[in-house]
């Protein structure tokens, strides 16, 4: 998948986590310096931004795998009595027309 055709939104929430993710690099190799004012305020986002990028990641693994697994199996039980009840409506939308024409047929035939 692009990353330029994902939703906006989703881009924005990516590159947030990054950017969060790279100071909090940065921090703890020491190439950014904090008060201890601060010091507070950065552990809370690094826990949450930290958190994000796990659920984030959790959930974008969990998709993959659930879709590989599927996408390796045939069709589920479900989804094969939808296709078999799919072929019945078109095979009785065939026989519904073929009366309709011999319907006609009988009532042209009867008119003249």
């Amino acid at each position: 998948m692009n990353i330029t055709q994902a939703p906006l939104a989703y881009q924005v929430t990516v590159a947030t986590v990054v950017a969060f993710l790279l100071y909090l690099i940065l921090f703890l190799t020491g190439y950014v310096q904090f008060d201890v004012s601060s010091l507070l305020t950065f552990y809370a986002f690094s826990v949450y931004t930290v958190s994000l990028a796990a659920v984030l990641g959790g959930v974008l693994l969990g998709m993959f795998i659930a879709t590989r697994t599927l996408s390796t199996q045939g069709f589920t039980p479900f989804e094969v009595s939808m296709l078999r009840l799919k072929d019945d409506i078109n095979s009785l939308q065939k026989e519904v027309k073929n009366i309709t024409k011999h319907l006609e047929k009988e009532q042209k035939n009867d008119s003249e």
